[in-house]
């Protein structure tokens, strides 16, 4: 009997092995189907296109914060501000220090469960940076540079907003 014990045992390694080769690609094809499958009711084709496009940031913020399906921007802004440690005033002058130049607008954002602040500086050029500020320690994230100041050009899968109007102006 000593000497099927090896043999045994090899066999069994390799019906475990087997089982979880199994069971992990069972795995990656259950996770593949439901990310492909998963958008929230009521979404268009054209919004889950603009979804599958867009890529996840390729940083991590110190900040982070889950994005609520059913939150209004009001109660995600006072979500966001809450989980902020540093003010606008620190994230904008973290900017002008990694990219000196005009700042302009600055936002609290949920990048992907990111908390950043979101710093637009435009160079003597008229170029635009778009710098990620970590809402949690100051330290910039990321820079998105090439935009002309005015010119509308946006990098893909970016948001431009229209500028606010009184009605009926």
């Amino acid at each position: 009997m000593p000497a099927q014990s090896p043999r045994l045992k090899r066999i069994l390694a390799s019906i475990a092995i087997a089982g979880g080769l199994g069971v992990g690609a069972a795995g990656v094809a259950a996770a593949a189907t439901n990310s492909s499958s998963s958008t929230p009711s009521g979404s268009t084709a054209a919004s889950t296109a603009t979804d599958t496009q867009q890529q996840d940031p390729s940083y991590q913020s110190s900040v982070t914060s889950p994005e609520q399906a059913n939150q209004s921007e009001a109660d995600e802004a006072k979500a966001l501000e809450a989980a902020a440690k540093i003010s606008p005033d620190q994230a904008r002058q973290a900017a002008l220090a990694a990219v000196p130049g005009t700042a302009g607008s600055v936002s609290l954002d949920n990048e992907n469960g990111n908390v950043v602040y979101s710093v637009q500086i435009t160079d003597s050029s008229g170029t635009v940076t778009d710098v990620k500020v970590d809402a949690g320690n100051g330290s910039v994230l990321a820079k998105d540079a090439g935009h002309e100041a005015g010119g509308g050009t946006e990098a893909p899968g970016s948001a431009t907003e229209a500028p606010e109007t009184a009605p009926g102006v």
